[in-house]
Formats: C-alpha cells, sequence, structure tokens
C-alpha cells in the first residue's frame, strides 16, 4: 500500500503543473472573452444610471430624495467614471450646505476624499478630510472616517515608496487602521478584511492568506467591488509566497468579476498584463494593456493614466517587436518555400529524364540477358556436339566460361552504377530537405529487384552450363552437410560462392563485390564449406573445379 501510495503521489507531483497550466489556459480564455463581450456590462450598468438619473428627475428637487438619489448616482460612478462620481460628491456638498446639514455634509466630504484617494489625488483628499470635525462625526460614519484616511495614508506610502517619506505615510495609515477596527463589528467582512491586510504588512503571510482565502471562497460575492479588491490583495499576498500559479489565478479572477461589475477604476488587469509579460505571452499581455489603458482613459484619473502609460510602452514595445519577428519570419519561409518549389519542379524534370534512361537501361538489359540466354542454350548444345574432340572442348569451356565471367561481371558493374547512381540523388534531394523525394530515393526496390533477377538468370545460366553441379558438390560433403536449395531456389549463396569459383572467380573481393557480401563473410563461407568436405581440405576447391569436366569425365 505505501508504494502505490507514493506512486500516486509522484504522478500527482507530476501532473499538477500540467493541470494548473490547463486551468490557468481555461481561464484565460474564459477572461479573454469576458473582455470581448464586456460592452453588455457596460450597457446594462449604462440602464441602471438611467433609471437612477430619471429617479432623481422625478424627485423634482425635494432635499432628502434628491440625496440619497446622488449618493446612488456616487456609487455607481466611483468605480466607473472619475468625472461623473466628482460631480455628485461636490453636488450633495452644496446641497448639505444649502440645508445646513452637518451629517450629510460630513457624507459627502467623505465621498469627495474617497474619489480623490482613488484618483492618486492624495493632497486634496486631505484637505478635505481636515475640514470634518472628527468631534461631529456621527458613529455610523466614523468607520467611513478612519476608513478614507488609512486609505489616502496608504496610497501616499505607496506613492512615496522610494523616498524618506514612504514609512511616515505608512505608520499613519497603520494609526487609522487600529482606529477603524476599534469601530468595526468583528463579525463582519469589513473587519476581516483590515485583520488581514494588517497580517499581511506585517509580514504574517500565511495568516493573510487563509483570512483572505476563506473571504473570497464563502463569504464574498463575486462581480462586485469588494470581491475584486479582496482577490486582487489575495493574488499579491500569493505573490509574495511566490506561487505564481495562484497569483495569476487571483489576479484572473479578480479582473473577471471587474468586467462583470463594470469597474473602470481597477489594477488587476494591468498587473495580470504585466505577470503574462515577464512569462512572454507578449500578445495577450499587449492585448490586456490596451483593455486597462482604455479604461483608464474612460474612468480619466490621472493617477491611474500615469501609472498604465508607464507600462504600455514596455509590453507594446515588446509586441511590435514580437510581431515584426514573426513578419520576417513568414517572408524567410516564404521566399524559402517558392526556393524549394522551383527546385522541387527542377528536380522532378531531372528524375523524369533519368527515369526514361533507367527505362530504357532495363530493356537494354533485358534484351541482353535474353541474348546470354540464348548463347548460353547454344553453348550448351555444342557441349555435346563437340566431345569427339578434348581440344576443342576445352577451347569452347575457356571461351565459354570467360564470356559468362564477364558478362556477369558487366551486369555487377551495371547495378554498383545504378545504385551509385540512386544514393547521389538522395543526397541531392536531402539537401534540399524535401522529404517525398527523399522518400522516392530511400527505396531500394529497383536496386533489389533487378538483383534478384540478375541472380536468378545467373544461377540458369550456370546450371545450364553444370546441370549436375549440385550434386556433385553435394557429393564432395558429408551425408548430413548437404546443400538443398529452398523450393523456388536454384542455389543458395553457398552454392553460388562456389559456383563463381568453378567459373574461375577465386578471389574473395570480387565474389564479396558480386554477391554484395562483405569479404569477411566470404571468407567465412569458403571455410565453413571446406571443414564439411569429406576431402582433404587444400584441394577442395580443386575437385569444384572438376565439376563438369570432360577431363574428368574421360
Amino acid at each position: 500500500m505505501r508504494f502505490i501510495s507514493l506512486i500516486i503521489g509522484l504522478l500527482v507531483l507530476h501532473l499538477s503543473p500540467a493541470t494548473a497550466s490547463v486551468e490557468i489556459d481555461a481561464l484565460l480564455q474564459e477572461l479573454d472573452e469576458k473582455l470581448r463581450n464586456q460592452d453588455t456590462y457596460v450597457e446594462a450598468k449604462k440602464s441602471k444610471i438611467s433609471q437612477i438619473r430619471e429617479r432623481l428627475k422625478a424627485a423634482n428637487g425635494e432635499p432628502n430624495a434628491t440625496y440619497t438619489i446622488q449618493n446612488e448616482l456616487f456609487a455607481e460612478y466611483k468605480v466607473y467614471r472619475f468625472d461623473s462620481a466628482l460631480h455628485y460628491a461636490y453636488a450633495n456638498i452644496r446641497l448639505s450646505d444649502l440645508l445646513n446639514n452637518t451629517n450629510w455634509k460630513t457624507e459627502a466630504m467623505l465621498n469627495l476624499s474617497s474619489i480623490l484617494t482613488a484618483a492618486g489625488m492624495y493632497k486634496e483628499s486631505l484637505e478635505h478630510l481636515a475640514g470634518i470635525d472628527r468631534n461631529a462625526i456621527p458613529p455610523s460614519l466614523l468607520k467611513r472616517y478612519y476608513l478614507e484616511y488609512k486609505r489616502t495614508y496608504e496610497g501616499l506610502q505607496s506613492y512615496a515608496s522610494v523616498g524618506d517619506f514612504g514609512p511616515g505615510y505608512g505608520q499613519q495609515a497603520r494609526s487609522y487602521q487600529d482606529s477603524l477596527l476599534q469601530v468595526l463589528d468583528e463579525r463582519s467582512n469589513d473587519y476581516l478584511l483590515e485583520v488581514g491586510l494588517t497580517h499581511l504588512v506585517e509580514r504574517r503571510l500565511m495568516q493573510a492568506k487563509e483570512i483572505y482565502l476563506d473571504l473570497c471562497q464563502n463569504k464574498l460575492q463575486p462581480a462586485s467591488g469588494l470581491y475584486a479588491k479582496a482577490t486582487a490583495t489575495l493574488a499579491g499576498i500569493y505573490e509574495q509566497l511566490d506561487e505564481n500559479v495562484e497569483q495569476k489565478r487571483w489576479l484572473i479572477r479578480s479582473t473577471r468579476s471587474d468586467i462583470e461589475a463594470v469597474i473602470k477604476e481597477n489594477a488587476s488587469l494591468t498587473n495580470l498584463a504585466m505577470q503574462l509579460y515577464r512569462e512572454g505571452e507578449i500578445e495577450r499581455a499587449n492585448n490586456y494593456i490596451e483593455y486597462a489603458l482604455a479604461d483608464a482613459n474612460f474612468y480619466n484619473a490621472r493617477q491611474r493614466k500615469l501609472e498604465i502609460s508607464q507600462i504600455y510602452p514596455i509590453i507594446n514595445e515588446a509586441y511590435l517587436r514580437q510581431e515584426q519577428q514573426q513578419q520576417d519570419t513568414l517572408r524567410f519561409y516564404l521566399g524559402f518555400i517558392t526556393a524549394i518549389s522551383i527546385l522541387l519542379i527542377i528536380a522532378l524534370s531531372a528524375i523524369y529524364l533519368q527515369m526514361k534512361k533507367l527505362s530504357r537501361a532495363r530493356k537494354n538489359l533485358h534484351n541482353l540477358n535474353t541474348e546470354l540466354s540464348k548463347v548460353n542454350t547454344r553453348l550448351h548444345e555444342s557441349n555435346y556436339k563437340l566431345n569427339e574432340s578434348n581440344e576443342k572442348l576445352k577451347e569452347a569451356n575457356y571461351i565459354k566460361e570467360e564470356y559468362i565471367g564477364h558478362f556477369l561481371n558487366q551486369c555487377s558493374v551495371y547495378i554498383d552504377k545504378l545504385e551509385s547512381y540512386q544514393k547521389v540523388v538522395r543526397k541531392k534531394v536531402m539537401t534540399k530537405e524535401h522529404k517525398a523525394l527523399i522518400k522516392m530515393t530511400e527505396s531500394k526496390t529497383f536496386v533489389e529487384s533487378e538483383l534478384k533477377e540478375f541472380y536468378s538468370n545467373f544461377d540458369r545460366a550456370f546450371l545450364r552450363l553444370y546441370p549436375n553441379f549440385v550434386d556433385e558438390f553435394n557429393s564432395l560433403l558429408g551425408e548430413n552437410q548437404k546443400i538443398v536449395p529452398k523450393k523456388g531456389e536454384l542455389l543458395t549463396t553457398e552454392l553460388r560462392i562456389f559456383a563463381l569459383i568453378r567459373l574461375g572467380i577465386s578471389d574473395s573481393y570480387k565474389i564479396a563485390h558480386f554477391l554484395r557480401y562483405s569479404v569477411n563473410t566470404i571468407y567465412n563461407y569458403r571455410a565453413q564449406i571446406k571443414n564439411k568436405s569429406t576431402v582433404e581440405r587444400d584441394h577442395f576447391e580443386n575437385h569444384i573445379m572438376s565439376i563438369g569436366s570432360f577431363y574428368n569425365d574421360n
């Protein structure tokens, strides 16, 4: 069982990265689809805003209704369009001043501060917060008061991170966060979010991850602004933990919520674009940063546009460089394919001409074999007619053997030339990298067929001259060592070697060349047959030379 568990564990470890990659690809494809169809969510947002505006018109200036509806419009525009949100924040400030309503004024000033902080206008935000009387703030707005101060100083800390003021701003942010935690309900999500941020700031990353993971998975509603911010923070936690896959997964979910909630004041899409850029997914990164820039321009907050404008040229330049490389590669391959096509036409033409030559050569070889067969027949018949004269028989045998040896040698040379030519063609085609021609030239069917026919002709011609060769050859071997050709076979390799010796070709190199074997193989065959013979080893080949000899018969 332990062994099986170990194997399963190793498989899981091996497959986990591949599985995670597939899941991330699916999430990115889903996000691409969301971005392409984001107008659907934007239209729903516009429709909702139009309905609220109609209610504002219907309020006809009634103070309570006007203030409440303008607060709703501020909330809708806060993460959607900076200018409009700013307009309704100021509108409620004016209305509260007109009615001398301190609570309304405080809430409107907090709204204004929040939108200024989101736009990176931290100085202006602090000025408006300073204009709020701390002692006059109602308990219901106290957490907003501490929250806006905290966010403003957090923004200043991030903005001044390279200077000497960052630590001071961070200390101020922590101070207001402590005050905020005192007034928040410990059972609320807001409280848990702030506790998680405290852990994050103090580098207790595992505790921060645990809190935010629980919030994102179980408590916060997807497609909401709070969920988008929480998932973005969780992605940041995973980044500090060097868990890149999880970081990317939660960045994608944060970006998806920004799209579904129509949040134009977002950072997740920009962060995701940078992550993809670092991983080499330049095209998708460029696509995302263009969407992020469009959102920033639409939201019209100077700080956000400035942040993206610093990143956009880096990604866009890499994208343009990659696109240029792809175009250069495409042009190269187009030219290469054109050149290959031209060479292919030339090669095909050359091969066609060579095939015609080969066809003529095969025909000539066939005619030559036919003539040789006729000559062998006539020589065989002449042997019987010239048996009265040993001198004439000796002369005829000599001519016959010399002619056959010369003919067989010429045939072997011709096959060598054909095979050499095929190898040359194959080599030239391979240098052009044309697979179809390589496959054609690699085929040895033609050579093998010619060799088979050649050896068959040789066997027939030889046995016409020495019809009793096999029997007489086997008579020189032991009873259990006789060589019997298979069905459909006239001579075996061993018989063919000694047939050549009978024809006067005793050089092992020539025999090896003729039969397409190595010289060592021919030596081995000759040695093995001699070892099986019933005659003296040194005189075995002399007996072979006497097979079919009229001298021996006489």
